[in-house]
């Protein structure tokens, strides 16, 4: 699995980061992603930090940049998502049009919470908290997106 940065930002924010572990084992991230994420002093950077030294985070350099008009960072996970055939987990609508329109298989940071809803890594109640959480912490969902994401849970 393929991650960008605002997933890790997010679930790290919440201390929540270890889902991603919990569910995916192991995540790759490019060189650009880490540069976004490991600001010293900003928030949840111990946690990615400690991931990226502990190696269930691991920095893979694309073997070539596909420039979509993205980020670095989402040009750069996109790139490498590309190469190695895998899934991605982006949030922004554009990056999200451009994965999918080069076929590669996309997710959301919500479908992270509930792949752990479902493997039964956390319950209802502990997966509507982490939702809930993210939302407050600057996460963006619209209303309609949210009813739906709270129906799945029942």
């Amino acid at each position: 699995m393929i991650s960008n940065a605002t997933a890790l930002i997010c679930l790290s924010k919440i201390n929540k980061l270890d889902l991603l572990k919990k569910v995916y084992s192991s995540i790759l991230i490019p060189p650009a992603v880490k540069t976004e994420v490991l600001i010293e002093g900003k928030e949840g950077y111990s946690a990615i930090y400690n991931a990226i030294k502990s190696g269930w985070i691991k920095v893979v350099a694309p073997k070539s940049n596909i420039n979509l008009g993205l980020g670095a960072g989402e040009n750069q996970a996109i790139s490498l998502a590309i190469e190695r055939k895998d899934s991605i987990i982006l949030d922004d609508s554009f990056a999200i049009k451009a994965a999918r329109a080069l076929n590669v298989p996309v997710i959301r940071t919500t479908t992270v919470i509930f792949t752990a809803f479902r493997k039964k890594f956390i319950n209802k109640a502990q997966a509507l908290d982490i939702l809930n959480q993210l939302i407050e912490n600057g996460y963006y969902i619209s209303t309609k997106d949210y009813a739906v994401l709270i129906s799945r849970l029942k």
